[in-house]
């Protein structure tokens, strides 16, 4: 009987993964400073019923890089938009795009090589 037990609880977490996995729920997407300087970094969740921030001035190292989750459309895809500062005060530096159609698993490259406004 305990091994029936456990059988269906380990059929009843595997059900719940499965949902979790291909609901369209969620993404897991990466988040790559792509230069040397360290950066501060913001993100939002444009796909989120109102828009998320899912980073806030969030320190990443030069070369270095976070993950995030963010929701899917109705396709399955992500759509996120970006802003990074380079943390120097002295030669600041900063940087913004939009990243769509993102699958799971996908990178996005951020870097802060403009003027800032």
């Amino acid at each position: 009987m305990c091994a029936v037990n456990r059988f269906l609880l380990a059929l009843v977490f595997s059900m719940l993964a499965s949902a979790s996995v291909f609901g369209g729920s969620g993404l897991s997407v990466t988040i790559k400073n792509d230069s040397d300087d360290t950066l501060l970094v913001s993100v939002v969740d444009l796909n989120a019923s109102a828009p998320q921030r899912v980073l806030s001035n969030e320190v990443i190292n030069g070369n270095s890089s976070v993950s995030v989750s963010i929701s899917a459309d109705d396709g399955g895809r992500g759509h996120v938009s970006w802003t990074a500062r380079t943390s120097d005060s002295d030669m600041r530096s900063c940087g913004r795009d939009e990243a769509a159609k993102l699958n799971d698993g996908d990178t996005v490259s951020v870097h802060a090589d403009s003027e800032c406004n």
